[in-house]
């Protein structure tokens, strides 16, 4: 017969289920207000409590995440509920859901209050601009760089709240026809005193100007990408930039990838032991490429020879 009581110092609630009667709840689940003889109507409820309960009647497996609103508490909590072979499994995620919606709110406040000044700094520039001639050449080209500081600025912080959101799941793609040609000049002009720094020639192929995709995602990925070749190119060299219906290929003459390195580059934080050498970084480049991939469907290619030079592919 079954023991029932290996699961009474388990951490989480554990209970059995005779239909919609507990037969037995462990210590955790009695914490939550499951006691024997009570129905699962007793405990809680939530928003499709329907759904839940003809499962449980029909006897089915199923795994779920839900808001229910335990009566013991009187309070939601978010929660998995895992049903199998009669037994009642939940893991309650309030904490971590918490975190994450703070975490979420904590970088919108904070892209607001930024968005603010920003937008005044902006706005007077403008406004600088129009009131001055020719002859006032030095003050417009300091303005024509606060612009393009500005412009700049907006964009990072765009990209931190979606990246914070990436990184939460919580962003979702928006498909639309984008414009490649205006991403890769973004691009390159807000990485050009890097490139000019090194000496380094971007050749371009541009075969294909238009992507079906996601603006701020593929903007990432091209940025993510072109700055690691930035980084690991020798001075004086040449990045080749192609785009294909089907492509997309980044490669440079640089220092390139050990193939024992190949496989870890894509994880957080990896950097080899030339890579720590070459050039500062964090380390998060290719995994933030690597995740919006995998949220587009798209597959990330790497090829490299050591000391000869690395390419980078993205498959649509």
């Amino acid at each position: 017969m079954f023991n029932f009581e290996i699961f009474q110092n388990f951490d989480e609630p554990i209970i059995m289920l005779d239909g919609l009667k507990i037969a037995k709840a462990n210590n955790k689940a009695l914490e939550y207000g499951f006691k024997e003889n009570f129905e699962i109507l007793d405990v809680f409820t939530s928003k499709n409590i329907d759904v839940i309960i003809e499962y449980l009647i029909e006897r089915k497996n199923f795994e779920l995440e839900e808001k229910l609103y335990f009566f013991e508490f009187s309070d939601w909590r978010y929660v998995k509920i895992k049903f199998f072979d009669n037994l009642l499994y939940l893991s309650d995620l309030t904490e971590y859901v918490k975190i994450k919606e703070a975490k979420v709110n904590f970088t919108t406040a904070i892209s607001h209050e930024l968005f603010n000044p920003l937008s005044i700094i902006k706005a007077n520039t403008i406004y600088l601009k129009d009131t001055l001639n020719e002859n006032n050449k030095d003050i417009l080209e300091a303005l024509e760089d606060i612009e393009k500081s500005s412009n700049r600025m907006e964009r990072i912080i765009k990209q931190l709240k979606v990246l914070a959101m990436l990184e939460l799941g919580m962003y979702k793609p928006k498909i639309d026809i984008v414009d490649f040609e205006k991403i890769l000049n973004e691009v390159i002009d807000e990485l050009s005193q890097k490139l000019k720094s090194k000496n380094l020639t971007i050749d371009l192929k541009i075969l294909n100007k238009e992507y079906k995709s996601d603006g701020f995602m593929l903007y990432t990925i091209i940025k993510n990408v072109l700055s690691n070749s930035i980084k690991y190119s020798y001075n004086n060299s040449t990045i080749i930039i192609e785009a294909y219906k089907d492509k997309i290929i980044i490669s440079d003459s640089g220092i390139g990838i050990k193939k024992e390195d190949l496989e870890k580059v894509t994880q957080r934080f990896y950097r080899s032991k030339e890579a720590t050498k070459m050039a500062t970084g964090s380390g998060l480049g290719l995994s933030i490429v690597k995740h919006i991939c995998n949220i587009l469907n798209y597959k990330l290619i790497i090829e490299s020879n050591y000391l000869i030079g690395t390419k980078v592919i993205i498959q649509f």
